[in-house]
């Protein structure tokens, strides 16, 4: 992975770049399906009501958002190495850390789960990662990560490849007026496999680890427990 600094300036400026128009192109280029996976996410960590939770890489705060309307009684911390892009929503419990997921500036044992959102493929060490919030789940808390893989599945990779690595950059570069989906169509291609993402979240303790594929693997989720 690169050096943890001039990854994470990279990504200060990509983000910072394109946080109008985030939501929108987000939600234009995942058809739609952004909100339905975030939902299925918070779904498969079973939440419950009065529960403190660490949304990391928190963005625009949309996960944020979506668990608020789940749980109002659960206390959200959004953590995100960039203020611009961050909305508070209006109906969540949630406060804004300014922070790097991969050093969270809390107490041990202080979260009950622990989600994100497209963040793993931006940061510049994953296992450090998980190991920051298997340090600050209690015993029995839950981890649980969104994102976008590179898939493999016979003809739809191509087909995957032609749309997320040339269509998606050029539009999404033509309406932000910036570069920044040249980058994110990168850190998929160079991102890990979902299978090794379920290796460092065992190597890094957690257990009873699954994953979700979807959109025959464009879109994985993953879950695991601190014992």
């Amino acid at each position: 992975m690169e050096h943890t600094g001039r990854k994470e300036d990279q990504v200060k400026k990509v983000f910072s770049a394109i946080n109008n128009k985030y939501d929108l192109i987000d939600s234009l280029i995942s058809f739609g399906l952004d909100q339905h996976w975030r939902s299925l996410l918070i779904n498969g960590m079973g939440i419950r009501e009065g529960s403190t939770v660490i949304d990391c890489g928190a963005g625009t705060g949309k996960l944020t958002e979506t668990l608020g309307k789940r749980c109002p009684t659960c206390s959200i911390i959004s953590v995100d190495i960039t203020v611009e892009m961050y909305r508070k929503p209006k109906n969540a419990n949630a406060r804004f850390l300014l922070a790097s997921a991969e050093s969270i500036p809390l107490p041990d044992n202080s979260a009950d789960y622990i989600m994100s959102s497209y963040l793993t493929r931006n940061l510049s060490d994953v296992s450090r990662y998980f190991r920051e919030a298997f340090r600050l789940l209690r015993s029995g808390g839950t981890i649980g990560n969104l994102d976008i893989y590179n898939p493999t599945a016979p003809g739809f990779s191509q087909l995957f490849g032609a749309y997320f690595y040339h269509l998606v950059p050029f539009v999404g570069n033509s309406l932000t007026g910036s570069k920044a989906y040249s980058y994110l169509a990168k850190s998929v291609l160079n991102f890990y496999s979902p299978g090794r993402v379920s290796e460092l979240l065992k190597e890094a303790g957690f257990v009873s680890v699954r994953m979700k594929p979807m959109m025959l693997g464009a879109i994985v989720l993953h879950w695991g427990m601190k014992p």
